[in-house]
């Protein structure tokens, strides 16, 4: 009974769980299904409000921020080409372009007729064909040939969307109806579109969504003895899942991860622009953005009061000093043989040899050196008679050399025999064995051989230094030489620098004395200006000078100053009859060895003495259409357009009469896009 009990409850428990497990499942379900249509709710409710959204209006790509006004900026520029000259009026919004907005350009194109330069106003060219090329600022393509749409009288419209930030060019490219064609171009900076946080906001509540939706299945589909009922938590984890992904393409395609403003299409007749700006227009006030500022490369410099190299001006000469030059002759005539290594450009050193000549004789010559070989041989046989007859004296006295040293060593025998027997009758006188008169005997004889040994000895001495005398006789008579069909001589460097030119080849035939090679050292060079006799009393009075070339890239050095690298070597003494000039001649070191004997170079001979003035750099001023002003830093995000009036003109500075203060900062550095950046 027991029994039967247990197991109709066993079967109530299970059908019960089923029973939960299916409710539970279709609960979760509809508890994701409202959480999603909430949140998609509120997510329409967020990217959309404020907004006008008909039913033909299309979803933007990327979000859009509602602002009351989008700045745009406006561009003007001159161009003077054979086909007429031209006025383009660029309107372009916004003024701060980002990417993934469509940035919106209105050109108007206007030509200026003979005869309307004063007061007439330019006539609109219209009916032409405007296309334009997006490059980056360095010029690496971006896009071509993008059609502008005309809108009537000189406007014509065009938009793009800049994927990338950086700095680019918009070149137009205009060909009017009737052939003529010109093109300018306008820069732009481009930076990234803002973040969008309520997408970032939006991922990060929907995946908590997710999250604790897939730790409640879990919890609830844990079984009693620990483990998780898979079959009830799988349909619920799939839909959350699914909740997941469609959360996230919902979230993207109403509010994507970057936002961009909504912009509205830049006018193309002129506009009335608000009080402010009109004032700013007027009073010629720019401003730009930090970021901008930044983007552009704007920076700027003090004016200061300082002493400036100016006065008179002269075009000079870059000569090379006259113990820098030196050329490379041979000298004999024959052939050139140059050493491995020897090109244009390359260096030498003072001594080094940088090939040789190999001197070949004529037919004249070579039988003139027959001749003489012929003599020579006649001279070797008699010489070699000479030589044969010496030979035999030598060996004769060497004979009789031996014959002598035979015999003293006969005599040096005889000696020490005589020398015993002398001893011996020596110790027989002594015991009185002998008579006194055999030992005078033995005395006796032993002188007489040691004469006869000094003598031979002698005669042995005498021989050799016969012998002796004979052999050097033989060293009078020398081998007579026979000149050879080919001699070489070295070809030497006689200054160290770098060789400008080669007029011969190896193995080329040269004559004596052809010039081969230019040899120049050019780190110190001479400046030869020419001076006007009116101005000598001026140059003679200073030292001081400065110079620029196109060679070294507008980049000025000084002359005679703590900082300068160079000297006045003389002021001519003989005026140049056609051109009523004096020489007066600069010795400089050769910046980097970028100038070359004969380029130009524009002196300045400083003639202000040490007066002080208020200086501008060059950089910073900018002249158009007569007028002459520069762009002042006045503080913050605002630039001041300021007329002034320059004096003397320095190196690298201005003297500044008017307009400017000292202690004020001047852009020296992006002037060019202030210049093209202006209020609308």
């Amino acid at each position: 009974m027991s029994s039967k009990f247990k197991v109709q409850s066993s079967k109530l428990k299970v059908s019960g769980a089923k029973r939960w497990s299916v409710n539970s499942n279709i609960k979760m379900l509809a508890a994701l299904l409202l959480l999603f249509t909430v949140y998609s709710s509120l997510l329409t409710v967020s990217a959309h409000e404020g907004e006008d959204h008909s039913a033909d209006k299309k979803p933007a790509t990327v979000a859009t921020t509602k602002t009351n006004v989008v700045p745009s900026v406006t561009a003007e520029r001159n161009v003077n080409t054979d086909a007429g000259q031209f006025n383009l009026k660029l309107t372009r919004t916004p003024s701060d372009a980002r990417t993934e907005e469509n940035v919106q350009f209105v050109v108007r194109v206007a030509e200026k007729v003979e005869g309307g330069f004063g007061g007439g106003e330019p006539l609109a060219l219209d009916n032409a064909t405007v296309t334009a090329n997006i490059t980056m600022a360095n010029g690496t393509s971006v896009a071509e040939n993008i059609a502008a749409k005309h809108e009537g009288g000189d406007a014509y419209r065009m938009a793009y969307a800049f994927s990338n930030a950086g700095d680019y060019k918009v070149v137009f490219n205009i060909k009017a109806n009737d052939g003529r064609a010109f093109s300018t171009d306008f820069p732009i900076s481009v930076g990234k579109a803002a973040v969008n946080w309520t997408f970032w906001l939006g991922m990060a509540i929907l995946s908590l969504l997710t999250l604790g939706a897939l730790g409640f299945v879990f919890a609830k589909s844990k079984s009693a003895s620990g483990g998780y009922r898979l079959r009830q938590a799988a349909p619920f984890a799939i839909g959350a899942i699914l909740f997941f992904a469609l959360g996230t393409f919902a979230l993207a395609y109403l509010s994507p991860p970057r936002k961009a403003r909504e912009i509205t299409a830049a006018t193309t007749g002129e506009t009335a622009a608000p009080s402010t700006e009109i004032a700013d227009t007027l009073a010629g006030r720019v401003t730009v953005s930090k970021e901008s500022q930044l983007l552009f490369g704007i920076k700027t410099q003090a004016v200061e009061v300082r002493q400036i190299t100016s006065g008179l001006r002269a075009t000079s000469i870059v000569r090379a000093r006259p113990d820098a030059r030196a050329v490379v002759v041979p000298p004999v005539a024959g052939r050139i043989i140059l050493r491995e290594g020897i090109t244009l450009g390359a260096a030498v050193g003072r001594g080094d040899q940088i090939g040789t000549v190999e001197q070949i004789l004529d037919v004249s010559g070579q039988t003139e050196l027959e001749s003489q070989r012929l003599e020579v041989e006649a001279q070797q046989r008699e010489i070699e008679a000479k030589r044969l007859e010496i030979k035999n004296t030598v060996l004769q006295l060497q004979a009789q050399q031996a014959d002598q040293r035979a015999k003293a060593q006969q005599a040096r025998t005889q000696l020490a025999q005589a020398q015993r027997e002398l001893r011996r009758s020596e110790n027989l006188v002594e015991v009185g064995a002998v008579p006194k008169k055999r030992l005078e005997e033995a005395q006796t004889a032993v002188k007489v051989a040691e004469q006869e040994v000094a003598s031979a000895e002698q005669q042995v001495r005498l021989l050799d230094n016969q012998i002796k005398q004979t052999n050097a006789g033989q060293s009078i008579f020398r081998t007579p030489r026979i000149n050879q069909p080919t001699r070489s001589f070295p070809l030497v460097s006689p200054i160290t620098g770098l060789i400008n030119e080669i007029k011969a080849s190896s193995g080329q035939q040269v004559e004596s004395g052809t010039e081969l090679l230019n040899i120049s050292n050019l780190s110190t060079v001479l400046l030869e200006a020419q001076v006007f006799e009116r101005d000598l009393p001026v140059v003679r009075e200073s030292t001081r000078a400065s110079f620029t070339s196109s060679a070294l890239n507008g980049e000025v050095y000084t002359i005679g100053t703590a900082d300068g690298d160079g000297r006045l070597v003389s002021v001519g003494q003989t005026v140049n009859a056609e051109t009523r000039t004096v020489a007066v001649i600069y010795e400089v070191k050769n910046p980097l060895n970028r100038l070359r004997n004969g380029n130009f170079v524009e002196v300045t001979i400083d003639t202000s003495g040490d007066r002080q003035v208020l200086a501008v750099p060059k950089q910073a001023v900018v002249r158009e259409q007569g007028e002459t002003f520069v762009y002042v830093f006045t503080g913050g995000e605002t630039f001041e357009r300021r007329a002034v009036a320059l004096g003397a003109e320095g190196a690298d500075f201005f003297e500044v009469n008017s307009g400017l203060k000292e202690d004020e900062r001047v852009v020296t550095e992006g002037v060019y896009q202030l210049r093209t950046t202006q209020p609308s």
